[in-house]
């Protein structure tokens, strides 16, 4: 079976609408700027959700688009509801579902959502909310239905009927979606990979923040993401002294090897970094670099448990 087509242009690199690149306090002029360097660079995947920044990162992206000719491949996300003050709470019904759909749709300003996640299902949410999507489908309103979920419920997820893509972290420290991404290709599932650059936690500058982008990263390291920090410091020296190659293009370059993503996504708010990014999107490690970190990125991991 053959997994449907999510690379319209000639790169597996996805760009992310999401982070800093969504935040209001982020210059929207920069945002603009970058997004619309990936997109003359070659990126024709863009990945987004409603609940990012409030709505904020799919309405740069719908100005942004305006301004842009060619065919362009959207994704975006529904279940996931903001709460002031509390933690994020999830409701698949269709009346929720359909409500996001139509809000998306005229933030993007377009008629039809190329790809649409149902983000973290709950098992009992999943078959009911895939019914919502395919009438979705029947309707015109998606072109696909997916699901970005983690471990088991990604498993379920890629044995449920009606699922077009699955999308799930995969770098080189975290590998446990390998297999789970090879069924799903053998399936004819799509399979787009999110935190390719392990959201850069391994970075030697990363507490010494240059702008308002970098004190969020930083921030949402220590509070959010400790685990994810943890293994990606233990290991870094992975990814560091390859010539010709930054950290963030190693690690790219290796997702990338991995035949079994379609579209690897990643964020920046950098035009130098993007450069950088699109360029690792184009060529392969060296293979004994390759060999290095397939054997280093797991030993990294597993020493530190």
């Amino acid at each position: 079976m053959s997994a449907p087509d999510l690379q319209p242009g000639s790169l597996r690199l996805g760009f992310g609408c999401a982070g800093a690149w969504a935040k209001p306090w982020f210059s929207e002029r920069k945002a603009r700027a970058v997004l619309l360097a990936a997109l003359e660079a070659g990126v024709r995947h863009i990945d987004t959700a409603g609940f990012y920044a409030n709505g904020e990162g799919e309405s740069r992206l719908g100005r942004a688009l305006k301004e842009f000719g060619e065919p362009v491949f959207v994704s975006t996300k529904t279940g996931t509801r903001l709460r002031p003050g509390k933690p994020p709470a999830k409701d698949f019904s269709d009346a929720s579902i359909r409500a996001d759909v139509e809000a998306s749709l005229a933030r993007l300003g377009r008629e039809r959502i190329d790809l649409l996640y149902l983000h973290g299902p709950s098992d009992a949410a999943l078959g009911p909310a895939l019914e919502t999507l395919n009438a979705l489908k029947k309707e015109g309103k998606i072109a696909l239905a997916g699901v970005c979920a983690q471990g088991a419920f990604l498993e379920r997820a890629i044995a449920a009927p009606g699922v077009d893509v699955v999308m799930g972290v995969y770098n080189v420290f975290q590998r446990a979606h390998a297999d789970a991404f090879a069924r799903a290709r053998g399936r004819g599932i799509g399979v787009v990979a999110i935190a390719p650059l392990a959201q850069g936690l391994y970075r030697r500058g990363l507490f010494l923040p240059r702008s308002p982008a970098d004190l969020w990263t930083a921030a949402r390291a220590v509070i959010v993401k400790r685990e994810d920090l943890r293994l990606a410091r233990a290991g870094r020296a992975l990814l560091e002294g390859v010539d010709g190659w930054s950290a963030a293009e190693v690690a790219l370059a290796f997702a990338l090897a991995n035949p079994n993503i379609d579209v690897a996504i990643a964020s920046t708010t950098r035009l130098a970094h993007l450069a950088g990014l699109v360029r690792a999107s184009r060529r392969a490690l060296p293979p004994e670099i390759s060999k290095k970190l397939e054997r280093g990125g797991l030993d990294a991991s597993v020493s530190q448990s």
